[in-house]
């Protein structure tokens, strides 16, 4: 619960910052583009403000003709301010509002006016007490030149601080929030209060210094003013060398988090006085249950070592079998041959068809026996992991040429066709091992089919071969294929006893080799119909 609700705390902590950074941003965004506006429009009025003064120097229009233009320029100011003429000496010349103290005013020691004396065209300066109005404003001003010019004087816009007061409080930023514009004389406009940061210098404040690194930003620290920390969203005018800050104070914007703080401590509080309850009455419960559970886990650990035990001796039997039959499957074969090659010899010598029939049966009982030996040993060795795969790149015509051969007589011997598709595929496996594997799926095919015949070829795949044997036999049961890879699996033939030459293990040989080089096996059949054995070998040429 603690480490969820300081994880759950840090969260909402970070969104109410994230919430309060967006609409900081949003406000900044806002006076940007309200400043720029007004600074623009002014622009434009002071540009026709400076060329009606030039032309009442040169004599071209008369004094009450300036005034009257003046008056329209002034109806067309975008916020409550005024203008004034001002002569090369720094006296007022023309104004439409009288002056608070009865004679014209002298605006020669102000800083922009010395400014524009010395080449300055336009300078936003920083708020003051207008001397002519006794107004707090900020003054946009611009140099006044003679047609060859010469500085002649100024004219200056005063906007009044009211007009931001009214902006400021038409904001959401809460009691501690700020506006201001700071150029790099001082503050152009603060609110609420400007009348206290008259005259205040912002060079050197972190807000000023990030901004001249970087035009648009958010930085969160204390005030140099009033000492309250703040999250301040800072934007540089882009045709302006000025800087808007909207800022809201840190400790209102955490306010409802905090209270979300105290509730969730008390909440916690409860809760943890429950659970230790809770807690005291499960230790008891525990303290009962180990001395069982101790007792279960005793048996367990004598029921887990029984089971190793078994497991080892199962291990150690399978092992030993492995090993006797390979043994037996191999000392077995030697005087199995010899019998072969007396049977071979006595078939040869004996002329009396009785004779020459038993002599037949032994002869073909030695095979299948034989055989079985092959296929026990095939499996002992598979089972022994003796065998390891030696993959190259052959084609595959030869191969399947050569069982053909190889079983052929076989077939023929019991009436059936058999043959290869020509192909020119060449393929990536072990071609002894699937000689082998091959070689189990054709004698299966030629032991199961009774009239017909076997083929064997091959279906391109893609990047594969699906080497298929088809037959025209007796087909496997819907019920068999599942298991038809299985160990001594053997499908009896309607009306035919069981073959003795077999024990069902050719066709789990064909599953053990296939998995040892993963190559997938198929099987299609039709129940009397035939049936096809594949498998599925990678292509040396794929494309």
């Amino acid at each position: 619960m603690l480490f969820g609700s300081t994880g759950f705390l840090v969260h909402l902590r970070q969104s109410t910052i994230e919430n309060a950074e967006e609409n900081t941003v949003g406000v900044a965004r806002l006076l940007d583009e309200t400043l720029t506006r007004t600074l623009g429009t002014t622009e434009m009025l002071l540009r026709r403000m400076a060329e009606i003064a030039r032309a009442h120097h040169h004599g071209r229009i008369t004094d009450s003709q300036e005034r009257e233009q003046l008056a329209d320029l002034q109806a067309s100011l975008p916020e409550r301010g005024s203008i004034v003429v001002i002569d090369i000496n720094g006296d007022t010349v023309a104004s439409l509002i009288p002056s608070v103290v009865g004679s014209p005013v002298n605006l020669s020691d102000r800083p922009w006016f010395k400014a524009h004396a010395e080449g300055a065209e336009m300078i936003v300066a920083p708020m003051v007490f207008a001397r002519y109005s006794n107004n707090l404003i900020f003054t946009v001003s611009r140099r006044v030149s003679d047609d060859q010019g010469n500085f002649i004087g100024v004219v200056a816009c005063g906007i009044h601080a009211i007009y931001f007061t009214n902006f400021y409080n038409s904001l959401v930023l809460g009691q501690g929030g700020v506006i201001a514009a700071a150029g790099p004389d001082g503050l152009i406009l603060r609110q609420p209060n400007p009348e206290l940061y008259v005259n205040r210098s912002v060079q050197g404040g972190a807000i000023f210094t990030a901004a001249s690194r970087t035009p648009t930003g958010t930085i969160v620290g204390a005030s140099p003013f009033d000492g309250i920390e703040r999250i301040n969203t800072f934007r540089r005018l882009k045709d302006y060398d000025i800087v808007v800050v909207a800022g809201m104070s840190l400790d209102e914007v955490l306010a409802p988090w905090w209270s979300t703080v105290g509730a969730l401590c008390l909440a916690l509080l409860l809760a943890g006085t429950a659970v230790a309850g809770l807690a005291m009455m499960a230790f008891r419960g525990i303290g009962r249950e180990q001395a069982i559970l101790a007792g279960l886990e005793q048996r367990v650990r004598e029921r887990t070592e029984e089971a190793e035990h078994r497991a080892e001796e199962a291990r150690l039997a399978n092992e030993s079998k492995t090993r006797f039959l390979a043994a037996a499957s191999h000392d077995l074969r030697q005087p199995l041959q010899a019998a072969g090659m007396f049977a071979e010899v006595l078939s040869a010598r004996i002329t009396d068809p009785a004779t020459v029939s038993v002599v037949d049966k032994l002869r073909r009982s030695i095979e299948a026996t034989n055989s079985l030996l092959g296929s026990l040993l095939d499996v002992s060795a598979l089972e022994a992991g003796k065998i390891t795969p030696n993959l190259s790149t052959f084609r595959l015509m030869p191969l399947l040429a050569a069982l053909v051969d190889q079983i052929e007589p076989e077939a023929t011997a019991r009436g059936l066709s058999i043959g290869a598709v020509p192909t020119q595929a060449r393929i990536v496996s072990d071609p002894v091992l699937l000689e082998r594997l091959l070689r189990n799926l054709l004698v299966n095919a030629v032991r199961y089919t009774e009239t017909g015949g076997v083929l064997i070829g091959c279906r391109h795949r893609g990047d594969h071969v699906a080497i298929q044997v088809w037959d025209t036999g007796i087909g496997i049961p819907p019920s068999q294929v599942a298991k038809v890879f299985d160990d001594f699996t053997r499908i009896d033939r309607p009306g035919v006893a069981a073959d003795s030459r077999g024990l069902g293990l050719g066709l789990g040989v064909v599953r053990r080799m296939a998995g040892l080089l993963d190559h997938p096996l198929e099987v299609q059949t039709l129940s009397g119909r035939g049936s096809c054995f594949g498998v599925v070998v990678p292509r040396a040429d794929p494309t």
